[in-house]
């Protein structure tokens, strides 16, 4: 358990882990927590550099990457109550980011940016074939943080996110199932216009176990999206897939198929979908999970095309193809000493002008790259010493949107 609560303190601190909400959300049970936990806490300071804190023009000739020192400090609770029938996981985190020099976010400086997340789970088992869960968060921060498949780009000023995931599961006899459900969310920033959404998803999924470790899935979705600017969006999913326990420790799940996505005043659009994850506990002491997903995104369609130097062109895209990969992985050395890291891999590809520009090019790719690593030590009972590196690399057909950034990061933490 020590253990358990130790990785789990380090992953916050590090900014890519936050309980189970940013796994993409496809897999379908394993946010559950086994144990109860009385209420816990996790407080930490940091101090670090930022090579890059405002990313925007920065690969171009006679623009200066705004190189800054930051402070930071946050607080998190966290609480689990669970019965036979119940299980209820809530947690909540606050804290702030103050830069020792204002940085510019679009046309205002700031120097300092609060950060606040939180989310209930809820897991109640009516009886043995009827359960019903929810899962809902709100974060309001600043940074892109890619393990929740949402993020695409530099950052942009702070923004809110939420989600509520509400479904009814149902076993209809001892090998099928059915999980049917709603899910309401979206993003607003505060800084930057023309990406705020809405999203509405209905879906349904049949579930049929053909051995003790695998069960096979056939699922429809249909979204809704709503944008603050560029046109609204519909998207159908047609998905098959499977869940398999490769051992006690190890969990795959893959989903596949087609998705078809109607612009409202454009061209119906369609693409293979795929969406993976595998979750395994290599020993007592090293955890990983990879995620995995290519399909279409409605979001960022309104997007900056030009290079360095050359007069601002803004594209306006029917489509934009996404492929995301993530990974994180954790290591107990000693007693004493934890080692994390993850990897986030996006590739953006955006076709169709919709109300074509002369000036735009017809098709655009984009490239990231977001490495981080770090290490805690305990220097006294309940107190760590914490480092990370964090190191994001931007690619892409158009100059102006290319950039390096990397932060450097030291701090103490303590749980109780």
């Amino acid at each position: 358990m020590k253990n358990t609560l130790i990785c789990s303190a380090l992953g916050l601190a590090a900014g890519g882990l936050l309980s189970a909400q940013g796994l993409y959300n496809i897999m379908p049970f394993d946010d559950e927590p086994t144990d109860s936990l009385p209420l816990h806490w996790t407080a930490g300071a940091n101090i670090g550099w930022d090579t890059n804190a405002s990313p925007l023009f920065s690969e171009c000739l006679g623009q200066e990457s705004q190189e800054v020192a930051y402070l930071s400090a946050f607080v998190q609770a966290n609480f689990v109550s669970k019965t036979p029938q119940t299980t209820i996981d809530t947690w909540a985190r606050a804290g702030a980011t103050y830069y020792l020099d204002e940085i510019t976010i679009g046309l205002a400086s700031e120097d300092y940016f609060p950060q606040f997340r939180g989310g209930v789970n809820f897991v109640h088992r009516v009886n043995e074939t009827l359960r019903l869960r929810s899962r809902n968060s709100i974060t309001y921060e600043q940074e892109p943080d890619y393990d929740f498949g949402v993020a695409s780009d530099r950052r942009q000023g702070s923004y809110f996110r939420y989600s509520s995931d509400n479904s009814v599961g149902y076993r209809w006899t001892e090998r099928l199932g059915t999980s049917t459900g709603y899910r309401f969310s979206g993003v607003t920033f505060d800084e930057v216009d023309r990406n705020d959404y809405v999203r509405h998803l209905f879906y349904n999924q049949f579930r049929y176990r053909t051995s003790p470790s695998t069960v096979w899935t056939a699922a429809y979705r249909y979204q809704a999206q709503s944008n603050d600017v560029i046109v609204d969006s519909d998207s159908h999913y047609f998905l098959v897939g499977a869940e398999h326990e490769l051992s006690p420790t190890t969990v795959a799940v893959i989903r596949a198929g087609a998705q078809i996505q109607e612009i409202d005043g454009g061209d119906s659009n369609s693409s293979p979908y795929v969406e993976a994850t595998v979750r395994s506990a290599l020993s007592s002491s090293a955890q990983v999970r990879a995620f995995a997903r290519y399909g279409l995104e409605d979001r960022n369609r309104l997007i900056s095309t030009h290079d360095c130097g050359d007069l601002p062109v803004i594209g306006r895209y029917e489509e934009r193809q996404t492929f995301r990969l993530g990974l994180q992985g954790s290591y107990v050395a000693s007693p004493k000493l934890t080692f994390f890291g993850g990897l986030n891999v996006m590739m953006f590809s955006y076709e169709g002008q919709f109300g074509p520009s002369l000036a735009a090019p017809d098709s655009l790719d984009d490239r990231i790259i977001n490495i981080n690593a770090g290490a805690s030590y305990e220097v006294a009972d309940n107190i760590f010493v914490t480092g990370s590196y964090n190191y994001t690399k931007s690619s892409s057909d158009a100059d102006i949107r290319d950039y390096d950034r990397s932060r450097i990061q030291l701090g103490v933490q303590s749980s109780f």
